[in-house]
C-alpha cells in the first residue's frame, strides 16, 4: 500500500497537477448586474418578506387551543 501523501512530492516541493492549467479568479472580470437584474431581484425579496409577514400576522390571529 503506498501513500498517496507523498506521491505529489517533489525535489523542488509541492506539485499541484490540477491548479497549472486553470485559470486564477479574476472578480474585475465579472460583470456587474443589469438594472432590470436587480429590481427583479430586489422584487422577490420584497415579495418573499411580505409573504412572511403575512403568515406571521395570520398565525397570531389563531384562536389558542
Amino acid at each position: 500500500m503506498s501513500n498517496s501523501s507523498w506521491d505529489r512530492m517533489t525535489p523542488e516541493g509541492y506539485d499541484d497537477p490540477g491548479s497549472h492549467g486553470l485559470d486564477r479568479y479574476d472578480p474585475c472580470e465579472i460583470d456587474p448586474p443589469a438594472p432590470l437584474q436587480m429590481f427583479t431581484r430586489l422584487g422577490l425579496l420584497l415579495m418573499i418578506s411580505l409573504a412572511f409577514g403575512l403568515a406571521a400576522e395570520l398565525l397570531t390571529r389563531l384562536p389558542p387551543h
